[in-house]
């Protein structure tokens, strides 16, 4: 092992320990953007695997065009075949907020795969005497191709992750619809008592908001498909050769192991505006505006246990006072609308990434991407959460609910639709809104 490794870029010699395969660009990025306790894009494992799959994909391309000789391309690619096993995680550890569009990560990549395909070719970490980072792994990409393309399959890459947890959400509420389907409750409008309704109606109309939500969202991210890979500077292909340009989506597809990808319409479109991605954020913002008004609206129905609505029994999963023995709170629903706060946030910094995208470049889609990553990881630990912890152990105060139905808001409803509004509208006029008086006004008319 060097005891001591130096290496060179543009800016001149710098110091690289021995032991990493990163080189010189990774190291002054490790210098530049301090991580103070944040997280790196090696803890984005999705963002590895994307850079490792457009790495493999571009080998092969060169190889199939003739740019790349076959010994090279198979240690490239056997090197990014280990890393996406899992192995080297560690060896990523840029900012994941890093400046400079993405450079950073992307010579990160190139830099690490590099050295382990010149060391599988017989050379020395640093020296890339048989494998160069920017002369092989990234022959005929840039940064401003790449890394646009490695959002894109990241965002999809982790989007089983919360489409699995809406489909079980919508499924557990749809099982309460099913279950109290026929158990009436009072429906309320302006926090007032309306008409009656049943607590299928209710849970109904959950279900089929978060099935349209993981629609919405599906339908975003399946956008994602088409990048921007090949559009290299600002997005031309004048630059490329026909040959390459015509294999890489293909080859994309292959190391993606997803045929859907293919080559943006404009390519300087996609490399000015990330608003792809924006549209998934947005889609999950509504998402968790939504999820955050239901579990508002189970800590209303719960509350209590005597002066609240009372109308359903959330699960006692903690003590809910240090101080007031026998008090258990919504601990479930708050923190679900915590989660949703904190999703919705990170999704309104996407939308403010968009508006400063300058001229050909969005430098801002680290930002997107990884605040984005996140957002799918809270909302998918929200909706799990509040589907196993509350939802399936929630249970409905039948006798509590009928006796709310059955109130004065919904008799004189339904009696307007027999006698006329008017009619029924001057009786609660009489009594000057007082229920008792109503009930005896109309005993007294005859219009019970």
């Amino acid at each position: 092992m060097q005891e001591k490794r130096i290496e060179k870029d543009l800016l001149g010699e710098i110091e690289v320990p021995p032991s990493v395969l990163y080189g010189a660009q990774t190291r002054r990025a490790i210098l530049n953007f301090p991580l103070a306790g944040e997280q790196t894009i090696g803890d984005y494992h999705e963002m590895i695997d994307a850079l490792m799959i457009i790495k493999k994909a571009a080998a092969n391309a060169n190889l199939r065009s003739g740019h790349l000789d076959r010994q090279r391309v198979t240690a490239i690619i056997g090197a990014a075949d280990a890393v996406l096993a899992g192995a080297h995680r560690d060896q990523f550890p840029i900012h994941y907020l890093h400046g400079g569009g993405g450079t950073s990560a992307n010579m990160n990549a190139n830099e690490v795969l590099a050295n382990l395909a010149d060391e599988s070719l017989g050379g020395w970490r640093g020296v890339y005497s048989k494998v160069h980072p920017n002369n092989h792994v990234n022959l005929h990409q840039s940064t401003n191709d790449v890394y646009p393309t490695a959002c894109h399959i990241a965002v999809i890459r982790r989007w089983p992750l919360l489409e699995t947890a809406l489909r079980d959400l919508a499924q557990a509420l749809r099982g309460k619809a099913e279950q109290w389907a026929n158990v009436t409750k009072l429906g309320r409008t302006c926090l007032q008592d309306a008409v009656e309704m049943t607590f299928g109606d209710m849970f109904g109309a959950y279900a089929a908001f978060v099935e349209r939500s993981r629609e919405r969202i599906a339908e975003a991210v399946d956008h994602l498909h088409e990048v921007n890979l090949g559009g290299t500077v600002v997005g031309r292909t004048d630059s490329l050769p026909a040959s390459y340009l015509e294999l890489i989506p293909e080859e994309l597809g292959k190391a993606a192991g997803d045929p859907k990808y293919r080559m943006a319409k404009d390519l300087f479109l996609a490399t000015q505006s990330p608003d792809d991605m924006v549209a998934v954020a947005s889609a999950i913002d509504l998402f968790a505006r939504g999820l955050l008004k239901i579990a508002s609206d189970f800590r209303l129905l719960g509350s209590g246990p005597e002066a609240g609505l009372g109308e359903i029994r959330l699960p006692a999963v903690q003590p809910g006072s240090s101080i007031m023995p026998g008090k258990i709170n919504p601990v479930v629903p708050e923190f679900v609308i915590q989660l949703c706060i904190q999703a919705s946030g990170k999704c309104s910094a996407c939308a403010m990434a968009l508006d400063h995208g300058e001229l050909e470049l969005n430098v801002w889609e680290s930002l997107i991407v990884f605040n984005l990553l996140d957002s799918m990881r809270l909302m998918a630990n929200a909706a799990r959460t509040f589907q196993e912890r509350c939802i399936e152990a929630l249970e409905v105060d039948v006798e509590r609910n009928k006796r709310n139905a059955e109130t004065i808001i919904p008799l004189v409803t339904r009696l307007m639709a027999k006698h006329g509004y008017s009619t029924i509208s001057d009786v609660c006029k009489e009594a000057s809104g007082d229920p008792s008086r109503i009930r005896i006004l109309l005993a007294k008319r005859g219009l019970t």
